[in-house]
């Protein structure tokens, strides 16, 4: 199928709570997890062989699956934040706080798989 093909379902699974979009070619060489937003905005349209959606928690889940350790979720009476401890390129150790959004989640996850997904 092509990607703007399922444009429709996009818009309505996001009034649902969903707001994660993993794909996969037909060629099953990689994964991507995307911000449904970030897939439809694309002006190109492009093979895929499936799809799945999810929200901020099952999003989660996937995202400690590749960070075991160094992140929290904490809860306040201002809301929910992210502790996300992360190494920089020279090493050193950085600890970050952010907003519970799925804007972070999709950004703490980019840097932590620099765009290798597979699964």
């Amino acid at each position: 199928m092509q990607s703007h093909q399922i444009a429709g379902e996009l818009e309505q699974s996001k009034r649902q709570g969903k707001e994660f979009i993993k794909w996969w070619r037909k060629e099953n060489d990689f994964v991507d997890f995307e911000l449904i937003d970030r897939f439809l905005a694309r002006e190109d349209s492009f093979e895929i062989e499936n799809f799945e959606l999810m929200d901020k928690d099952e999003m989660k889940k996937v995202l400690k699956t590749w960070k075991s350790s160094g992140l929290e979720i904490k809860k306040s009476s201002k809301g929910e934040t992210i502790e996300w401890q992360h190494k920089d390129k020279y090493g050193h150790q950085h600890t970050y706080t952010c907003p519970n959004t799925a804007h972070n989640i999709m950004s703490i996850f980019d840097a932590e798989t620099r765009g290798d997904t597979l699964g």
